[in-house]
């Protein structure tokens, strides 16, 4: 009888042993498939990075003209190097000597020459997609934002008018949004870029944009001493100006 069990016994542990071999084994090659597959999407995602990166530096490269673009590096963007002032509540470029403050013959000649220089470098990006087959899925979005100066102080005092259609913080992403549209449609109507135009659509997604009052990086963030007359809070009627790559899947 005992050795009717010892019989019994080591075929039935030959059995266990392989059937948990075969376990582990599966267990293994399961585990190192997955390990590739992550594998393979991080060396994906480690390219794409790299490859954003690069693009970057590209655009960053183009835009080192510091007589046009200034780089804000703390929020990683551009504005333009010279103000291009305004008068209260306007926006339209189209009548440049009745929405304008300041040298406006100086103004308009420096928005020409950042139009120029922006489709020099747009029109760089596109030939660069074209002609390299790793960039086939890389496009870009090109955002002019306008900003707003946050003067209700003059406002109450009689220096601006009052929009009574509106409350006074909607009116200034109003006002912001319409400058930065001004700025598009200028470029537009006078034959320097459209960005809008068909044959960008496959490099350029364009976002026209207004923070009103607010976004980060303002001139005078707590409002201190805001009067008609202050300089600083003046500043933040400006166009801040963004190409971000969009990297899809790389071949």
């Amino acid at each position: 009888m005992e050795k009717s069990n010892r019989d019994f016994f080591w075929p039935s542990y030959v059995d266990l042993m392989t059937v948990l071999f075969v376990v582990m084994l599966v267990m293994f090659v399961l585990s190192y498939i997955r390990f590739k597959n992550n594998e393979e999407k991080l060396i994906a995602t480690i390219k794409e990075k790299e490859k954003i990166e690069e693009l970057q530096q590209a655009v960053s490269t183009m835009m080192n003209d510091q007589s046009l673009f200034r780089y804000d590096p703390q929020f990683k963007r551009y504005t333009l190097a010279q103000d291009v002032k305004f008068k209260g509540n306007k926006w339209d470029l189209s009548q440049p000597y009745e929405s304008l403050d300041g040298n406006v013959r100086q103004s308009l000649n420096y928005i020409n020459n950042t139009g120029h220089k922006l489709k020099n470098i747009v029109d760089s990006l596109m030939l660069k997609r074209q002609s390299d087959p790793v960039l086939k899925n890389v496009s870009y979005v090109l955002v002019i934002t306008g900003s707003a100066s946050d003067l209700r102080d003059a406002r109450l005092q009689g220096g601006y008018d009052n929009y009574c259609y509106t409350d006074y913080e909607t009116w200034g992403y109003m006002l912001s949004y319409q400058r930065a549209l001004a700025l598009y449609d200028y470029w537009k109507t006078n034959r320097i870029v459209d960005f809008d135009n068909k044959v960008y659509h496959e490099t350029i997604e364009l976002v026209i944009a207004g923070t009103g009052y607010g976004g980060v990086g303002r001139y005078n963030p707590n409002k201190h001493n805001l009067t008609v007359s202050n300089s600083e809070e003046k500043l933040n009627q400006r166009f801040l100006i963004q190409i971000i790559p969009k990297v899809g899947e790389l071949n």
